[in-house]
């Protein structure tokens, strides 16, 4: 069952994001950038602080459920500390805020700034309480459960702010949507957690879990700062306009970063359990067949997206975003190789390496704050938007790299990149097709034609030189067996 689980992320996911992207595209042509901007920059001056709500105890109650601890006093402890982080974490974004306001004396472009600010927060503690039952879902590699809240949270959101757009409401009712739609989910979060022990608080075991969670700690601070503060640093250093532009590029590509998280929950479960068992031969085959998918199948779509990035933003979202395709195509290349990233960073973690993740993280995150003030800053190369994605690209470079070389240093038999020729034939191909493409001018029923053209070459030549195989096809169509996945789905909610 665990392709279905996969493919069960990959699948929801998918429809997500091409919910979200129907959503986008029509609120981005009716209200444009500045209202998107305003959005995107309230959410992310909230989330700068996530790593104060959760301190890594999300990943250490997976850990610790998925090896076999009392889930009893697992969920108890667990849920305990974690709305005390919450509070905390509230009482810490509203400090920040006021500190700003009333001693620094900041203010931003609009009043709207402030409300969505306000607005996010109670948003964000509310959907941090769900991660008490999600991850509980996800140490039980219970993808199901984790998904269909979350989907029906992300439908209702993207129908009510398409509504509120139509009716001519900007950036605070946007935002007002979104937090209706996760307050809608609770009563599902709370039937599919029916049934689930929750015991004691027990001192001992809440030792454990911030034995396990201060390095996570460190690296959840790590991905925030990188994250999250980027649009930040952003609106900071240009104008809500400009956060507007990247929040754009940055949804557009969001595909490859939901693909990511779904990934991701399964795989630290996953490994955690064979590297414990020493089932190496187990990890080496679902980290190949994970780059072979993703390799195959997705990387065509990156590449496209790069090469024909002025298109897609044309038809996505019109002639507003005129300084958005740079952005797309960088920043769709940089979710990629966080993508890529993936197995080997859950390998270290999976293997309890911690300190070592968080030391790789700390390094990475200042290398990202020098590279956005280089690339972004007005004083310096003020490449503006496309200097933050830049700077995204090369951090997550700067990650593979490394969680690489050291997946291979501390358990010696793991493979590294087993579908390094997929990915050599992609950069040669879609080089080739930049220059080609280049070379012309485009009308909009040619570009179509490009684009036709693009996907039957990219796959035709590969299937040639058996770089993709008939066998690749039929995997994937087998591992997206509508009845195993029925029955999949089926058995999982049953047994809740």
């Amino acid at each position: 069952m665990f392709a279905q689980k996969i493919i069960l992320g990959y699948s929801s996911k998918i429809a997500a994001q091409v919910l979200q992207m129907i959503g986008m595209f029509i609120v981005a042509r009716i209200l444009g950038p500045h209202v998107l901007g305003t959005v995107a920059f309230g959410l992310a001056f909230v989330s700068m602080f996530l790593f104060v709500a959760d301190f890594g105890l999300s990943s250490a109650h997976v850990k610790l459920i998925s090896e076999g601890k009392d889930e009893a006093k697992c969920n108890g402890t667990f849920a305990r500390l974690k709305i005390l982080l919450i509070v905390l974490y509230v009482v810490v974004v509203l400090g920040f805020y006021l500190a700003q306001k009333l001693i620094f004396g900041v203010t931003f472009e609009t009043p709207d700034h402030d409300y969505v600010i306000l607005i996010y927060l109670v948003l964000t503690a509310v959907n941090q309480m769900y991660t008490i039952p999600a991850s509980t879902f996800a140490a039980k590699t219970e993808q199901a459960k984790q998904d269909i809240p979350a989907f029906i949270q992300l439908f209702f959101y993207q129908l009510l702010r398409v509504i509120v757009a139509f009716l001519g409401y900007k950036a605070v009712a946007q935002s007002v949507s979104n937090l209706a739609a996760v307050l809608l989910v609770f009563p599902i979060y709370l039937y599919l957690f029916k049934g689930n022990p929750i015991g004691k608080y027990d001192k001992e075991l809440a030792k454990l879990y911030f034995s396990i969670s201060i390095p996570v700690f460190i690296v959840l601070v790590a991905q925030t700062i990188i994250y999250s503060t980027d649009r930040v640093i952003l609106q900071y250093l240009t104008n809500t306009d400009e956060v507007g532009y990247y929040s754009a590029g940055f949804s557009l590509s969001q595909f490859i970063r939901l693909i990511e998280s779904s990934a991701g929950i399964l795989f630290f479960p996953f490994f955690s359990k064979n590297i414990t068992e020493g089932e190496f031969e187990k990890i080496n085959s679902s980290i190949g067949k994970y780059e072979r998918f993703n390799l195959s199948f997705v990387l065509p779509v990156v590449l496209y997206i790069m090469i024909f990035a002025d298109f897609v933003v044309s038809i996505a979202l019109g002639h507003k975003f005129i300084n958005t395709p740079p952005i797309l195509a960088i920043i769709s290349f940089s979710m990629f190789i966080s993508l890529i990233n993936l197995p080997y960073i859950n390998v270290i973690s999976g293997k309890g390496l911690f300190k070592l993740s968080a030391i790789i993280f700390v390094f990475g995150t200042l290398f990202f704050i020098f590279t956005s003030f280089l690339f972004a800053s007005p004083y310096l190369l003020n490449l503006r938007g496309p200097g933050i994605a830049l700077s995204v690209l090369l951090t997550n470079v700067f990650f593979g790299v490394v969680f690489m070389i050291f997946s291979k240093k501390k358990l010696g038999v793991i493979n590294i990149l087993q579908g390094r020729y997929l990915l050599i034939y992609g950069i040669v191909y879609s080089g080739a097709a930049y220059f080609i493409y280049n070379m012309f001018t485009f009308d909009l029923f040619w570009k179509i034609i490009a684009s036709i053209i693009f996907f039957i070459g990219y796959f035709g030549i590969a299937m040639l030189i058996k770089l993709i195989t008939l066998e690749d096809w039929k995997m994937t169509i087998e591992i997206i067996n509508f009845k195993k996945m029925y029955s999949y789905v089926n058995k999982e909610l049953k047994n809740k």
